[in-house]
């Protein structure tokens, strides 16, 4: 059986986490041996620390995403380090986006600065999301440095040329759904560029639906078990073998969270 893991999803998010049980059940039918799960606001730490109690095969990450950073406490340094020493996790999401109707920039770069700057200090994977921000992110990376612990690009979205240099920061790129849609032709040249052993696969669950041949994708909600989905769809538009693909993308998920992987079902 082909192994998934799912590299970025939201488990505790409030339109889904109602069936998480049947959630957690339909990914290990498909195959998905674990997933990571980012928190977005200081609010999901505790919700995402009890699904990560709850479920052995579920990898917390906390953060503050680039869209709540208007949402932070006084303490929100504190809480976000307290839940990190805590328990073996990632930090994230967060980031920059650029795009509108989400906090100042200035704002944004501050606290995603802590959050990479954190990544290092402490030597844990980091879930980073960036959009219309790629500039600013390079110019961030130029003064902190390459990571010491790899990190990931979620769903990305930017130019094929960029991936060498964020593969030298010790990036891993990730893509989600949106490799699956029809004219996601940027999309897919990214995926021709990023070598081998540095790409990964996510949901973004409950977001970003994969957009199948029978249609089914509008307005449904998403989930781990749609990875394989995923997988198989990417793999047919870059002519790569899915055995291979997907053997690739669950090795290079476990390189990036080996340092916090619990007691699962994870063989290579």
């Amino acid at each position: 059986m082909i192994h998934f893991a799912d590299s970025h999803c939201h488990l505790h998010d409030s339109r889904i986490m109602g069936d998480i049980d049947g959630i957690m059940g339909r990914a290990e039918k498909a195959g998905v041996r674990f997933m990571v799960s980012c928190s977005t606001v200081e609010s999901d730490f505790m919700l995402t620390a009890r699904l990560a109690d709850q479920y052995n095969n579920i990898l917390p990450c906390f953060g503050i995403h680039p869209w709540f950073v208007h949402k932070l406490s006084r303490n929100w340094k504190q809480n976000l380090e307290d839940y990190l020493l805590s328990y073996p996790s990632g930090i994230g999401e967060t980031g920059l986006d650029f795009a509108g109707n989400t906090g100042p920039d200035q704002i944004q770069i501050q606290v995603f600065e802590y959050h990479l700057n954190l990544a290092i200090k402490l030597e844990r994977p980091i879930c980073v999301h960036i959009r219309k921000a790629w500039d600013t992110f390079i110019h961030i990376l130029k003064k902190t440095g390459r990571l010491k612990v790899p990190g990931i690009i979620h769903s990305y979205s930017g130019s094929a040329d960029m991936i060498p240099l964020f593969e030298r920061y010790g990036f891993y790129i990730s893509f989600s759904g949106s490799v699956t849609r029809p004219g996601a032709k940027k999309v897919v040249n990214a995926l021709e560029r990023v070598s081998c052993d540095r790409f990964v696969l996510e949901t973004d669950s409950p977001d970003i639906y994969p957009s199948l041949p029978d249609g089914r994708s509008c307005g449904a909600l998403n989930e781990p078990s749609n990875l394989p989905l995923i997988a198989g769809l990417a793999a047919r538009r870059i002519q790569v073998p899915l055995t291979e693909f997907a053997e690739n993308a669950y090795k290079n998920t476990l390189d990036v969270f080996q340092g916090i992987l619990k007691d699962t079902n994870t063989e290579r």
